[in-house]
């Protein structure tokens, strides 16, 4: 559902290298393939990153497309449950808004985890252009 979001994110970033990298690049003699993950995979990391962040947090969050396609009757309903169909269940299927709160805490705390270790190896493989 979010290609189309990610894709302009991602051309954006790739709009974004200049084009004096590639010409001391080509000056160099460096092949297409080599400009490719020397300058343009480096230089667009911090585009990479966000949308890997946005990506993980909507796969955690998704939802609606489950609940409209699948329904409550079909017995794909069993593997294709999510951690948010399971808020939905407990809340307003079974009137238990306690339950469905802590669940949608823990997703909270989830994604805030899985993302905080995200930003902490960023580090490692993030160049930001200076």
């Amino acid at each position: 559902m979010t290609v189309g979001n990610n894709v302009i994110l991602l051309l954006a970033g790739l709009q974004g290298v200049s084009e004096t990298y590639y010409e001391a690049a080509q000056i160099d003699g460096a092949s297409k393939v080599r400009q490719f993950f020397s300058i343009t995979l480096p230089l667009i990391t911090p585009t990479l990153f966000f949308v890997f962040i946005t990506a993980m947090i909507s796969s955690l969050q998704m939802f609606d497309l489950i609940f409209i396609m699948i329904g409550d009757s079909n017995a794909l309903l069993e593997p294709l449950r999510t951690i948010v169909y399971g808020v939905y269940e407990s809340g307003f299927k079974y009137s238990s808004m306690g339950i469905a709160s802590a669940q949608a805490f823990l997703l909270f705390i989830a994604i805030l985890v899985i993302t905080i270790i995200q930003f902490v190896f960023q580090k490692k493989w993030v160049h930001y252009d200076s």
